[in-house]
């Protein structure tokens, strides 16, 4: 069995490299509640899109159950609101950001869904603050809005790859190194079966 202490050190250091890595600051936090009037009056079409093109993409549609939409917009449009009003860089928001990224894992919601519908929201969002604000602080916006989401993002897919890495070693007492050995060797055969002609 893994040891508690070493599974949140492998998270923590997870975290604080996607952190370090897209530029997350406090000072993201801000500029993002500066914009929150604004984000306010386009949120629910942000939802809309959101789950529109989830619910039209077979692959991504199987993830809900039925009648649960409205239920999951309720909590999109939340987490929206609390990006631009209440959130910032601490503890307490990078654990709500974990419990979230468990139930995206849970709901066997992957890592190249996270980031397609990502781009997406990004898109989206990019689109509505340089209306709003014009170019120059429309970018700051919108970048602020990216560091967080992609932030996000990549707690989620660090979370993903922490635990299958770990229910591997776990169901086949495999230690780390032989458990990267044998994902570089799968990572040999598959691109061999997918790039052969």
């Amino acid at each position: 069995m893994t040891d508690a202490s070493e599974v949140k050190q492998k998270f923590e250091e997870g975290l604080n490299t996607i952190r370090a890595l897209t530029g997350l600051t406090q000072a993201d936090f801000d500029t993002l509640k500066e914009a929150a009037p604004q984000a306010a009056e386009w949120v629910d079409e942000l939802v809309k899109l959101f789950y529109d093109t989830l619910f039209a993409h077979p692959r991504t549609a199987a993830i809900f159950r039925e009648g649960e939409r409205a239920e999951r917009e309720k909590t999109l449009r939340n987490w929206v609101l609390h990006i631009f009003t209440e959130a910032n860089d601490n503890d307490e928001f990078w654990k709500e950001q974990a419990r979230i990224a468990f139930a995206h894992i849970r709901r066997h919601v992957t890592n190249e869904i996270m980031v397609g519908i990502a781009v997406k929201t990004l898109e989206f969002v990019h689109g509505k603050v340089i209306e709003a604000f014009g170019p120059e602080k429309g970018s700051q916006v919108a970048i602020s809005f990216a560091r967080v989401l992609f932030s996000v993002v990549g707690l989620t897919a660090h979370g993903y790859d922490a635990m299958s890495t770990l229910a591997f070693m776990e169901s086949t007492g495999a230690d780390a190194d032989l458990t990267d050995m044998l994902i570089q060797q799968s990572v040999n055969t598959i691109q061999d079966m997918l790039l052969d002609e």
